[in-house]
């Protein structure tokens, strides 16, 4: 093994004046500026400290630059007008291996011991407590390295806390996950949320992003590598800061520091994993990386977790039903429903989202178009809470929002009256167990309508034909980004006989688009393929 050249204090402090003066000759004409004390002592404090765990264990923090540059960036960058701090928000996103944890625990003592806000309520965050831990033990663990600063606090590790003695006010680090008890009325000074793009959803997030706004001079740091969940919460922050990277978005007060490659950087090139592993050599060793690429070559899984685990890609689930790059290839072209078409009715819930789906069979392709629905008012609300993009769908002519707070049916109704008059709509699907009203007035004007129930005997032929035909590529979409999303949350369920059908309660967010689709599709097989009589194939027996 390659033995680790260790770097000095005096090469760590040399380079930290160096990028002081290169940020504040950047900052000139600016309202901001590095303020150099605080820089300065951020980072010998932090060298000051040792290492947890690996070959560095027991040895002084070995600060790498951009190690370096993230500790003044986030702690130093000041408003030259305010006389605080700039960035009330700092993304670390980063592979695997590169330092993060021992990193981000080092800065949360920084915060505990030197800074000199008042009541400085410091919080481990993340979905699970394990993964909480992690960030919290490493600074736990510097912390009874260092007589002096062990002297000073207590360190509860039943309770996950580290807390200052004889302070005037509370001052402490402590973990905090999903499943706390309490979590309402928390005011954070500074809190990290480790590995977000594992979030089942982004509610403990909220709540202390929310708590942060009593104080004047918070900050929330976020660290995570890519996932799977492209619309989760991670993947909303993520894009939100490379729209303020890129000058999309004015926001002053959102810092980020990202590792990945570019869009023509080959993630199979060895030059590409150094460029987006700042810690190599330190954290990750290249040694192991060409370990995890030679299996990620022979298996889908395994190359799915190098891209996002090694090298920060986001990509789709490799147990994704219908992969999403698979599903961007069915953009063939224009949509063709000049023959018959059928429809494929999900109502869902009337507070969210309702599908409508209509497919025609042309030339062996299978043309597939929709129309959604939701009520305007939960759909303001949900963009706001959830960042779920429906107002923005809305504006595109992707969705019609309905009026209140619950979808108006009618809405729905007068759209398939109006379709007749210009498709050749020869049957419409529907489930029975909330669709009844809906049928019954559809029926009254003439238009045939069948009930296609939920279960894994109606639903798996048509759920398995619609991955067969996106694999083929015999299916062809318009891009409608909320086919895309609900396809993208797709999770099925599975009998012991391997029939499958869409589970909604272990899906992620709403996949309304795809049970109206299999619908859709049972509707069509249901009068294109007839199940033939037994007297048909072996003829009548005579007792």
């Amino acid at each position: 093994m390659n033995e680790i050249k260790l770097r000095s204090r005096e090469n760590i402090l040399e380079y930290a004046k160096k990028y002081i003066k290169i940020k504040n000759n950047e900052f000139q004409n600016s309202p901001f500026y590095i303020d150099e004390k605080t820089a300065l002592n951020a980072v010998l404090f932090i060298s000051l400290l040792k290492h947890t765990d690996g070959d560095l264990a027991g040895k002084p923090f070995q600060l790498l630059d951009f190690q370096i540059e993230f500790i003044i960036d986030i702690i130093a960058t000041y408003s030259k007008e305010k006389k605080a701090r700039r960035y009330s928000y700092a993304l670390l996103f980063i592979p695997r291996k590169n330092g993060k944890t021992e990193l981000i625990g080092a800065i949360l003592l920084y915060f505990l011991f030197i800074d000199k806000e008042k009541g400085k309520k410091i919080y481990c965050a993340a979905n699970e407590t394990e993964q909480a831990k992690l960030v919290f033990n490493a600074a736990s663990s510097m912390v009874s390295q260092e007589k002096e600063l062990n002297e000073i606090c207590y360190q509860y590790k039943t309770y996950r806390e580290i807390r200052k003695k004889n302070a005037k006010f509370e001052d402490f680090i402590k973990v905090l996950t999903a499943s706390s008890e309490t979590k309402d009325g928390l005011r954070p000074y500074v809190f990290i949320y480790d590995e977000l793009h594992a979030a089942k959803d982004g509610s403990l997030y909220k709540v202390l992003e929310e708590g942060t706004a009593s104080r004047s001079n918070s900050l929330c740091i976020v660290i995570s590598t890519a996932g799977y969940n492209q619309n989760g919460e991670m993947k909303k922050q993520y894009d939100y800061c490379k729209k303020v990277q890129s000058g999309i978005i004015n926001d002053p007060s959102t810092y980020a520091k990202i590792y990945e490659p570019d869009k023509n950087d080959n993630w199979q090139d060895e030059k590409t994993w150094i460029k987006v592993n700042p810690a190599l050599g330190y954290g990750v060793k290249i040694e192991k990386l060409r370990e995890y690429f030679e299996k990620a070559k022979n298996n889908a899984e395994d190359e799915v977790s190098f891209k996002t685990k090694h090298l920060n890609i986001w990509t789709s689930n490799a147990g994704a039903f219908v992969k999403d790059d698979d599903f961007i290839k069915c953009n063939l072209g224009d949509l063709d429903l000049s023959k018959d078409v059928y429809l494929g009715i999900d109502l869902s819930a009337t507070t969210d989202l309702t599908a409508l789906a209509m497919i025609c069979e042309v030339n062996k392709i299978l043309h597939i178009d929709f129309k959604f629905y939701a009520p305007e008012l939960s759909a303001r609300e949900r963009s706001r809470r959830d960042k779920v993009h429906y107002l923005e769908w809305a504006r595109q002519g992707f969705l019609t929002l309905t009026p209140g707070n619950s979808v108006d049916y009618d809405y729905l109704i007068e759209d398939i009256i109006a379709l007749n008059k210009t498709l050749k709509i020869k049957m419409i699907g529907y489930d029975p167990w909330n669709s009844h009203e809906v049928a019954k007035k559809l029926a009254e004007e003439n238009l045939e309508c069948v009930q296609i129930r939920q279960g894994f005997a109606t639903i798996s032929e048509p759920l398995k034909e619609y991955q067969i035909r996106v694999l083929k590529q015999t299916l062809n979409h318009n891009a409608n980004p909320i086919l895309r999303w609900c396809n993208s949350n797709l999770v099925v369920d599975k009998d012991a006989r391997e029939n499958i059908k869409p589970d909604k309660k272990r899906s992620s967010e709403r996949i309304d688009a795809i049970s109206a689709l299999v619908t859709a599709i049972a509707t069509k097989n249901s009068i294109e393929k007839p199940k033939s009589s037994v007297y048909e194939t072996r003829g009548i027996r005579f007792l």
